[in-house]
């Protein structure tokens, strides 16, 4: 079953990304044995490297690799519409919060790109709590256009990553981002088949695609 639907506003001012990944996540936390809230952090991260690596047009390689505090290491890839996730032992033994992982050593190298525009890395400290801005905060400062990444309330394996085209209204992007996020609760909880429906007002469907 497609797990991503890209989709283009009605204003065609700016695109979305919407992913389920809760069958990813089930698969790749199979093994995991931690708390409620490090399978958490764990969904999320996997669910915002799968929008980020759907927003494109072309499919793109996308990597991110956390070295945090507490010997914690994560590691999340998305390639060939494949998903890889691998994280240290630690992770199951860590009784804390996700914002003590993130101190001032920890960083993040993010690799983007494909065999034709070229591979590119880079390394960033990774000092915020919420993997939310940290993977929003890359996008402002990589060559991508600034996106908005929302998840679903109560739900870390559903998400929308929006990103504004050439000429967008930016007051008609944040309104629809308000929306979505006044949201979250309902798009995030529906049954996978009827967000496209839900979301109808805002943008229309140009594409479904899987990642497994």
């Amino acid at each position: 079953m497609n797990n991503i639907i890209r989709m283009l506003s009605v204003n065609q001012d700016f695109r979305m990304a919407v992913a389920d990944t809760r069958q990813i996540a089930s698969k790749a936390l199979n093994a995991f044995t931690g708390t409620t809230g490090m399978r958490s952090l764990l969904q999320e991260i996997i669910t915002n490297c799968a929008l980020l690596s759907s927003i494109n047009d072309a499919p793109s390689k996308i990597s991110f690799s956390f070295r945090l505090s507490q010997g914690v290491s994560i590691f999340c890839q998305i390639s060939d519409a494949n998903c890889t996730l691998e994280y240290s032992a630690e992770m199951n033994e860590f009784g804390g919060t996700a914002a003590e992982l993130f101190d001032g050593k920890s960083v993040v190298s993010v690799t983007t790109g494909n065999w034709e525009t070229g591979i590119h890395t880079s390394t960033v400290e990774a000092h915020m709590d919420s993997v939310v801005m940290l993977f929003s905060h890359f996008t402002v400062q990589s060559e991508q256009l600034p996106s908005h990444i929302i998840l679903g309330e109560d739900n870390a394996s559903r998400g929308i990553l929006m990103q504004p085209l050439p000429f967008a209204d930016n007051q008609l992007m944040g309104k629809a981002a308000y929306e979505l996020v006044y949201q979250a609760k309902e798009w995030g909880q529906l049954p996978w088949g009827q967000v496209p429906g839900r979301l109808s007002c805002l943008a229309k469907v140009i594409s479904e695609n899987t990642i497994e």
